[in-house]
Order: structure tokens, then sequence, then C-alpha cells
């Protein structure tokens, strides 16, 4: 089992107790460091004393369990109100939101659209635009999207 999936699975009686759900998680090699990135996310917002709970319940078990052999650097977070979204998860929770989305070479459309995120049924979306026409691609057609605020 992989690190990422370790620590989610860590993660899940943590969240449970304090009321939150996990956005993402991100393990990334940073010199000798491994930096790990927890998001987290709860109707109404994260507010900094969940952070530092799960930061502090989080780092105790990271010790116990040793899954980084070398120093780790934690970072507990909301995703922010810009988020990535990276999974097709975060794509069906933010439907109603604008969005930008960059389009993978391939795609069967335009580059890039920014605009109102919708289900399109069937496992598609679309972006709706006042600039043109909508946009329906799969999540597969994505090479990287965000929540953003309208212009």
């Amino acid at each position: 089992m992989s690190a990422e999936n370790r620590i989610r699975e860590m993660l899940v009686p943590i969240l449970e107790r304090e009321g939150l759900t996990l956005y993402d998680v991100d393990a990334l090699a940073s010199g000798p460091h491994q930096h790990l990135k927890i998001y987290i996310d709860r109707p109404g917002g994260v507010m900094l004393a969940h952070c530092e709970t799960v930061s502090h319940q989080i780092s105790a078990l990271l010790d116990v369990e040793d899954i980084f052999a070398a120093h780790y650097v934690l970072e507990v977070s909301s995703p922010g109100l810009t988020r990535k979204l990276t999974k097709e998860e975060h794509f069906a929770k933010s439907t109603g939101n604008f969005a930008r989305v960059v389009f993978r070479k391939g795609f069967a459309g335009p580059d890039k659209a920014d605009g109102i995120l919708e289900a399109a049924g069937g496992g598609k979306y679309r972006i709706v635009s006042e600039k043109g026409a909508p946009v329906e691609f799969n999540f597969n057609d994505v090479a990287r999207a965000r929540l953003d605020f309208d212009e």
C-alpha cells in the first residue's frame, strides 16, 4: 500500500471525530525530505483550530507508524476558495461554481474554458459561459482545473 493510501486510512477516524472530510493528500519528495500536504474540508469552511487538531493527531500517528524513512514536513490546510479540482469527485461536488479548465492536447474543443461547471450526465461535465457555446467534456479530457471567481 502506498504512503498516501496509508495516510488516507489513518485520517478517516480523525476527520470523522472532528466532523471534517478529506479533500486531498499530496506526498511530495522535497530534497532529502518528504512534504506531506493534507487538505481538509467541511460545510461552512475550515478554521485554523481544525487544521491544528488534525495536524497534532496525524503527526503523532505518523511518528508511531514511521511511514517516512527521513524527516518530513507536514502541512494541514483548507483547499481554499480557488481550490484545484484534481479528482472526478471534486468536479461532482463543484457543480454550480465558476471554474477554469485547461484541456489535454488532443481534446476536440478549445484549449481552455471558464464558466459555470455543470454535470452533463453520463459522466460528462459542461462549462457554460456567457463568452461562447457550452463546452462538454469528460474528466479524462482535463489537464488541470480549479474553482475561481467570476470576472
